[in-house]
């Protein structure tokens, strides 16, 4: 069970993994080890990455080309998305969806590792602005956001929950917050977003930091539950992928259109959804439906 101060707690999580596998012959074995959640846990993201220091490679995506579509039908795409959506890592029911209701601002902050995170953060809000169609801008680390990445150090972070990589917490804008002993919020408890943080281990292998910059943010954004049948998406904790996927991409245009609103619940949204996905994803609409 993840370890954290009273109250700090807020929502599903991934957590630090551990069986080895190798990863390939220059890099260091990667740790990987499924943990039972709390009730209420961080939404946390895995601990797979390189953790020797090497060259960060480049990005899967290049600036400018968006990534593939899904290969499967909107009907399939929809499923997931109500099951990523209104449910917890932990299997805790989401009674409502929630979203930012108005252009989102993110900042960095803490022991920022440097111009190629930097780099690597607004190449990412260049493709959600580009594929998924969300108003989204970075500001400087002093002024207000909706959403602060704040980079830790690992054994500060470590002690206060051992297990997680990295996560996001709701209703909080700093590393102190999330350690002071005060009730918030949690997800479940939560009509719409306004602001939240992200805390990713600043001195973590350079990969690991961007696998946590996509995912974490992509959950700061949209859902906030992994499901491992998703072998197309970042929202699975098996490594299948660490930058945002054309499916990813698909649930956070969908997630953001007009047609839905914070505090709708389940059923009022799988009701706007196809007419949603066969808009925003025309090949969908002939695509085959794999077996679930």
């Amino acid at each position: 069970m993840v370890k954290a101060p009273a109250g700090a707690l807020t929502g599903g999580g991934r957590q630090r993994r551990g069986p080895a596998r190798a990863v390939r012959a220059t890099a260091l074995l990667l740790v990987a080890a499924c943990a039972p959640l709390p009730a209420d846990g961080p939404v946390s993201r895995r601990s797979g990455g390189i953790v020797e220091e090497l060259p960060l490679p480049a990005m899967k995506t290049p600036a400018g080309r968006a990534a593939p579509a899904p290969g499967r039908s909107n009907s399939s795409i929809a499923a997931d998305f109500l099951d990523l959506s209104f449910a917890l890592e932990n299997g805790r029911q989401l009674p409502v969806l929630t979203r930012f209701e108005t252009p989102v601002t993110i900042r960095l902050t803490g022991m920022t590792p440097g111009a190629v995170t930097e780099r690597d953060l607004d190449g990412l809000l260049a493709r959600l602005r580009a594929e998924a169609g969300i108003d989204i801008t970075r500001t400087g680390p002093a002024a207000p956001a909706n959403i602060t990445v704040e980079f830790v150090p690992q054994r500060i972070m470590r002690r206060a929950v051992p297990r997680a990589a990295c996560f996001v917490a709701p209703n909080i804008d700093s590393w102190r917050d999330y350690l002071r002993p005060t009730a918030r919020p949690g997800w479940a408890a939560m009509t719409s977003r306004e602001k939240l943080a992200i805390f990713i281990p600043g001195d973590a292998a350079p990969q690991e930091i961007r696998d946590c910059l996509h995912v974490e943010i992509a959950q700061a954004l949209g859902p906030v539950n992994d499901l491992y049948r998703l072998t197309d998406s970042v929202f699975n904790d098996d490594n299948f992928h660490t930058v945002l996927t054309g499916f990813d991409m698909v649930v956070l245009r969908a997630y953001y259109d007009p047609a839905l609103r914070s505090g709708m619940r389940r059923d009022a949204v799988a009701a706007r959804l196809p007419a949603i996905l066969a808009r925003i994803n025309p090949a969908g609409r002939s695509a085959p439906t794999p077996p679930r």
